[in-house]
């Protein structure tokens, strides 16, 4: 069975929210992610829910691009995709996936 992998790329709105969305979004060692959840998307804020049950804010370019984030992270939490690398330059965030 061939595994589907492709990038997903998110406009943050400045480095430090770029930085700040890849190491939330970072794969562990375990190959899973400490992502619980999305609490809110309000405007171009999105509202992060971890499994230790602490929130993070990060600010995107966009509503658009924060809704599309909602979207991965979703399909991340429910085992449909997985989370293969994460990694930022300059306010891009890019992280690569799989398609389980």
């Amino acid at each position: 069975m061939n595994t589907i992998t492709f990038s997903l790329k998110f406009q943050c709105e400045d480095y430090y929210e770029a930085a700040k969305l890849a190491s939330l979004i970072a794969d562990q060692k375990d190959n899973t992610t400490m992502i619980a959840g999305v609490a809110a998307v309000v405007n171009n804020e999105i509202v992060i829910i971890l499994k230790d049950k602490s929130s993070h804010s990060v600010l995107l370019k966009d509503n658009s691009t924060a809704l599309r984030l909602k979207y991965m992270i979703e399909e991340i939490v429910t085992g449909k995709k997985s989370i293969i690398e994460s990694i930022f330059e300059n306010y891009i965030m890019e992280v690569i996936v799989s398609e389980n």
